[in-house]
Formats: structure tokens, sequence, C-alpha cells
């Protein structure tokens, strides 16, 4: 499989030619690092080892490249950019299956700057300290589901503890704070922001099918928070599931792309009875049959990201349809990208078992497909 970069056109958003070219110049700034540092072959590498991901890499995306800045307002020290930077560098980051918690963090601060005036110092703090966040919604037994968050948060004000097990982190072991899913004795679910390193918290990492992402328990015994919603406001838990999903989708609509690329790339040159199997019809038809797939998937995610920048009511509809539609499209490419590849695409070392993985994690997470089924009818009255 050889190397290819994202589909690095712009979302289709109603910005202006200055926004459009700033968006292009952060992508491309990016793609200049990513393509230089985070192939796959390196992913392949990084994924069996201790830490999971490329410090070196974060570090130079982050206090370089000031990416954790980007969507902060200005008022708080960041670079106060369009919704659209971040989610580029999520697209990027998603393409090559890049290992870390650079996706996770922007997801994170893309949620925390919607939660409004409650969550500033926070933001303040992650272009001060240059924090590495992550999302912790689910439990065993409730899984996704906010309204069994058993999670308790006591306290009033400023000081607030936490007590509970929080599954399926991603993230978690390269983050600095967690943004935690908690009910507090009036019944209120809230998202509270806990220290990774405070005491009484526990991280334990797990071995998971998608190697690329690795998933930890995060367990809390009266562990130090601070509340980063508004208190009766709209729903920060509901505002935090549809980031996570929103960057599912964004993340697996770029993998699609490029899993597709990948695999035309290598029908070209391989050959069968003396010319290359590209040449076949009944492959064309099924990398034709992908390409329909991936372009509605890439329409599904730019509406989806017009939505995010523009606020719009149907967030939340919006967020589980694209992360439906998008996960799904990976794991159908993925699937074909292993069969086109013939007898080295069944061998659990080649590429395309990478998108894979990654595909068959991204349809899981912040929801299995019939509980985001069941939301997109729930949000849209049926």
């Amino acid at each position: 499989m050889t190397e290819a970069s994202a589909d690095r056109r712009p979302v289709a958003e109603t910005v202006g030619p200055e926004a459009a070219e700033e968006l292009a110049q952060i992508r491309a700034s990016v793609v200049e690092v990513l393509d230089e540092r985070a192939g796959l072959r390196r992913t392949h590498e990084l994924m069996v080892g201790t830490p999971g991901h490329d410090p070196q890499l974060h570090e130079l995306l982050t206090a370089e490249l000031g990416l954790l800045g980007l969507v902060v307002p200005e008022h708080l020290g960041g670079l106060g950019l369009d919704v659209s930077a971040a989610t580029a560098v999520v697209e990027e980051l998603g393409a090559r299956l890049v290992p870390g918690a650079l996706a996770t963090s922007l997801t994170a601060i893309l949620a925390a700057r919607a939660l409004g005036p409650s969550a500033e110092p926070l933001l303040a703090r992650v272009v001060d300290d240059q924090l590495t966040l992550a999302g912790a919604l689910a439990e065993d037994g409730a899984g996704w589901d906010l309204a069994q968050t058993a999670t308790r948060a006591t306290g009033t004000g400023a000081g607030w503890a936490l007590t509970g097990t929080k599954t399926l982190v991603a993230g978690v072991e390269a983050a600095r704070v967690v943004l935690v899913t908690a009910r507090d004795g009036g019944g209120e679910v809230g998202v509270y922001a806990v220290d990774v390193a405070a005491d009484g918290v526990g991280v334990r990492t797990h071995m998971t099918l998608d190697q690329t992402r690795r998933l930890s328990t995060v367990h809390l015994r009266e562990a130090a928070a601070t509340r980063v919603d508004a208190p009766g406001g709209e729903g920060g838990a509901r505002v935090l599931l549809d980031h996570v999903r929103a960057m599912l989708a964004l993340e697996s609509v770029a993998a699609a792309r490029a899993c597709l690329d990948r695999t035309v790339e290598y029908l070209k040159v391989r050959e069968q009875f003396g010319r290359p199997i590209g040449s076949f019809q009944a492959l064309k038809h099924r990398c034709a049959d992908l390409a329909v797939a991936v372009a509605g998937a890439r329409a599904t995610a730019d509406h989806l990201v017009t939505t995010l920048r523009t606020g719009a009511v149907t967030r939340s509809h919006d967020a589980a349809l694209a992360k439906l539609v998008c996960t799904d499209t990976l794991m159908t490419v993925a699937a074909e990208a292993i069969q086109l590849h013939g007898g080295i695409g069944f061998t659990f070392e080649h590429d395309a078992h990478l998108f894979f993985k990654r595909g068959k994690s991204a349809q899981l997470l912040a929801g299995s497909p019939a509980m985001v089924r069941a939301d997109v009818a729930a949000l849209a009255g049926l």
C-alpha cells in the first residue's frame, strides 16, 4: 500500500476568502509535518511501543504550531480561529491514523468552547499550560447513555469531588486533564475537569482491537474536580458527546478517502494476466461504488462542520447522523480494500487492517450503530 495524503479539500462552508486562505495555510502546515513524521509505517512502530504515540510529534504540533490554541478565544490567549481550523487538523490526523491525544484534545477543546463562559478558565489553562485533554463519558452497564450516568459529583461551587469509573476513554494516557460526565446531588449530569495526576485518579490502559487508539479505564475516588459547564444549561454532557461523535465522523471520512486512494494506487500497479488489475471492469465498478459512498460521507461531514460553525440547533442530530454514516463508510471501504488487495491484503500486518480496525472501533465508540440510529430517529422526531 503506497503512502497517500488525505482529501485536502476545504470543507464546504460559507466562509470568506480570507478565512478560506487561512484554513488552507493551517492545513498545509499540518500536512507538511505529518507527511514527514507520521506515515503508516511510523504508526505500525508506535502502536506496539510503550507510550503508544510520538511525544516529539505532539510537541511539534502543539508547542511549535500552537494547535491546542487554534480555537481558544483571543482574550484567553488563543488564536480565536474558526471551528473549521480544528476540524481540518482532526481530518489530517485521521487520514494517517496518527496515534496520540491531539485529536481527542481538540475535540474536548471545541466542546469546552461551546459550553460558553463557564469553561473559560479551563480554556485559558489549555493555552497557558499547553494542556492536552480527554473526554470520559462511557460507564460499565450504562455505555454511552447519558441518562444512566452513575459517577457522582459531590460539593458546590468551585469545590467538587468525583467518585465513579469511566470506561473506553480515548487519549487519556497522553492527556493531563480529563473532562468527566458526572451526576450531582440534584440529579443533573454535568461536565467536570479532573487533573489526571490528582489524588484519587487511577488510569488503566487496555489492549484493544484498534492499536492506533488506546482506550483506558479511569477510576475516580473523591478526585478533586472543577465544573466546566453551567448548571441548568442546555446540557454540557450532551455537548461533549456531540463533539466526540463529530471527531469520529471527521476522522472516519478522511480515513476512508485515504484508504480508497491507496487501494486505487495499488490496483494501478498490480498486474495479472499481463495487465493492471485496475483495468478489469468488475474492479472498476467496485471502486466506483466506494467512491460514491465516500462522496456521500464527505458531504455529510461537511454539513456537520457547518452546523458546528453556526451553532445550529440540529447539532446533536447532525453529529449522530455523521458519525453513523462516516464510520459505516470507513468500515465498508476498509473491508473492500482487504479484498481488493488479494492475498496480501489478508495478512495481519497489512496497512488495510489498520483502517479496518480503526473503522470498527469508531463504529462502537460514542454509541453502537443501533444506539446512534435510535438517537437519529428520536432527534428527528420519528
